[in-house]
């Protein structure tokens, strides 16, 4: 059923505080077929466009989801959907759209519940300007709806959803309350600790996080643990590699792969 979260950041530094920085989507990596014991922890949730500025993640049912973001995900980066002047409404608009004309296709396949999450950019720096939609589909009344979500004016989480919703919301009050409230990596940490805790046994394997920021395509962030490191929740083996992406811990320290140590002049953060 995943794990699946959203939040904004801001900065207190640099030009135009009032605008926001970042938007992140973050998921963990089980997927389940009806119980815990029928489970692969590496399986893909978070996608981002490698060109675009479109990041998307899903919970609920795996199948219809999955293909359908990687397909269209292809698309968008071959620049087959939108005009550079396309309003994100409109994308939005159309990406729904296509996914009803997709699932449209199914024949005689099973019905489950879904919500993918789509964060987009309209504008870039210094006009920055981000929105964020879920999109739902309901099994029981065939029904989809498209719903744009209120960006706060600091950094907050956006949504918990899933069947590890809850837990991620609990652990991520309760960083909330330290000194490092408030922050990007309070609600960063909370949901890995809330992924690791076990207490929903839907949601497991390593989190797994897009950012997308105020220039440039997104980013997809490596996750880093004991030593190992993960992309999308898939294990890669050590090597010069790595140095192509970003890897962070539990605590939002950027790892260094050639030393598996915080990156030099990185801060460095510990749990509060």
């Amino acid at each position: 059923m995943t794990t699946l979260v959203s939040w904004v950041s801001y900065s207190d530094t640099g030009q135009r505080p009032e605008l926001p920085k970042a938007i992140y989507i973050a998921s963990d990596s089980r997927i389940t077929w009806g119980s815990v014991d029928k489970r692969w922890d590496s399986g893909r949730k978070i996608f981002a466009s490698a060109l675009e500025p479109h990041i998307f993640g899903y919970c609920g049912d795996v199948v219809f989801p999955a293909l359908f973001l990687s397909q269209l995900n292809s698309a968008i980066d071959e620049k087959l959907l939108f005009e550079k002047t396309t309003a994100f409404s409109d994308r939005q608009d159309m990406i729904t759209h296509l996914a009803k004309e997709m699932f449209d296709n199914r024949y005689d396949a099973p019905c489950e519940n879904f919500t993918i999450l789509h964060a987009s950019r309209s504008k870039a720096w210094p006009d920055t300007e981000f929105g964020i939609f879920r999109i739902d589909y309901k099994a029981g009344s065939n029904s989809w709806s498209s719903t744009k979500l209120n960006i706060p004016d600091k950094t907050s989480p956006l949504i918990f959803l899933g069947s590890g919703g809850a837990s991620a919301r609990d652990h991520v009050n309760v960083w909330n309350k330290s000194d490092v409230a408030g922050t990007s990596r309070a609600i960063y940490s909370g949901v890995c600790e809330a992924i690791a805790s076990g207490k929903d046994l839907l949601s497991g394997g390593v989190p797994q996080v897009a950012a997308l920021l105020t220039q440039k395509s997104p980013k997809q962030l490596g996750f880093f643990r004991d030593g190992r490191y993960f992309y999308n929740g898939f294990e890669l083996p050590f090597g010069p590699a790595l140095t192509s992406v970003k890897w962070f811990d539990s605590l939002f320290r950027q790892i260094d792969p050639a030393t598996s140590l915080p990156l030099q002049g990185a801060r460095r953060f510990a749990i509060p």
